[in-house]
């Protein structure tokens, strides 16, 4: 049993990299927190590769955001693997809805990409994606052979930036938002990584976006489960 726990957890952890915010960040999350013009609601990714199409479900409230993570699959109602990030303590816990059970994911402290090569231009370039008016910004990195180009807009997406430390996903198109300044508030309605040859790698795109109360309880250990740890 202990062998298949161990087994469940690094494949969790082979899914997600985590990471702490950095300590000045702390005023940002206290606003979050307090902000009645932060956003809360749920926000629908779909982000597509050259071999998968995965769904992505971020529910939103205050310093809490639960995501569910579904893979391989398509208008699919099963649900993989949940995640809970609260962002003012900096905790992080897996679910795993089919066995019932979670874990606590301790965070690693966030390290700035050793690249000092991003090249970063916020253009006029602009677009309508789900009723929001977009920008185009992109940032290239000649080193990695990548260029991502971001439509970004701004409502109070006070979680998001913030979230990205705290979760230090490896995947590009988190990595080079974040090297980008002055994003507070903004989010990408869509992403697309190309090569510096213009060959589409990957997408990231909201697919469904709404502004509603979020039950409080989703943020909860269900009490049918299970510790990892125990």
């Amino acid at each position: 049993m202990r062998i298949t726990l161990l087994i469940i957890y690094f494949s969790i952890i082979s899914f997600l990299s985590f990471a702490q915010p950095n300590n000045n960040t702390q005023n940002n999350l206290n606003s979050i927190e307090n902000s009645s013009n932060s956003f809360e609601g749920s926000i629908k990714f779909v982000q597509k590769t050259l071999n998968d199409t995965n769904y992505y479900t971020y529910h939103i409230q205050g310093n809490r955001v639960k995501l569910d993570v579904h893979e391989n699959c398509n208008n699919c109602t099963g649900l993989e693997t949940s995640m809970i990030f609260d962002l003012e303590k900096k905790t992080i816990k897996a679910l795993n809805p089919s066995r019932k059970m979670y874990i606590n994911v301790p965070p690693k402290p966030y390290i700035e990409p050793s690249s000092k090569s991003f090249k970063i231009i916020k253009s006029n370039n602009n677009k309508k994606i789900m009723g929001y008016k977009c920008y185009q910004w992109r940032v290239k990195n000649v080193e990695d052979n990548t260029e991502i180009s971001y439509w970004v807009a701004e409502d109070n997406f006070m979680f998001y930036e913030e979230l990205l430390h705290l979760w230090n996903r490896s995947e590009k198109h988190a990595v080079y938002f974040l090297q980008i300044p002055d994003i507070d508030g903004y989010l990408y309605m869509l992403s697309v990584e190309r090569t510096t040859l213009r060959d589409k790698k990957m997408s990231l795109e909201v697919v469904e976006i709404v502004k509603k109360p979020i039950d409080k309880s989703i943020f909860e250990i269900p009490a049918n489960y299970q510790s990892y740890d125990h």
